[in-house]
């Protein structure tokens, strides 16, 4: 599972780190990293929730990272949503762009 290294990388921690965090050994780590073992499903849902991923993302059938489960979301949250959905391809960039400015600082 490449992704597993890459998001390991990322956030910048060890297999050491990860594998206390996950309450496995650091030699699981590196098989699943390896690919020379494929964790089971218990074990992929909690990697995907300590990276805050998407299990399709993991498990490279999606290239979308983001873990957004409507549960997971205040009203307002989703009200913000619904309302950029409304938005045409203009309106959606210029408010991108107004996020990522106030992100920036």
């Amino acid at each position: 599972m490449d992704r597993i290294k890459v998001l390991r990388k990322e956030k910048g921690i060890s297999q050491e780190r990860l594998a206390m965090e996950l309450n496995i050994s650091q030699t699981m780590i590196s098989k699943y990293e390896l690919g020379q073992s494929e964790p089971d499903i218990q074990m992929i849902i909690k990697i995907a929730e300590y990276f805050n991923v998407s299990v399709d993302y993991l498990l490279e059938i999606s290239e979308d990272k983001l873990n957004i489960n409507s549960e997971n979301l205040t009203d307002n949250e989703k009200s913000l949503l619904l309302d950029y959905k409304r938005l045409n391809e203009i309106q959606k960039v210029k408010a991108e762009a107004y996020i990522k400015g106030l992100l920036n600082g």
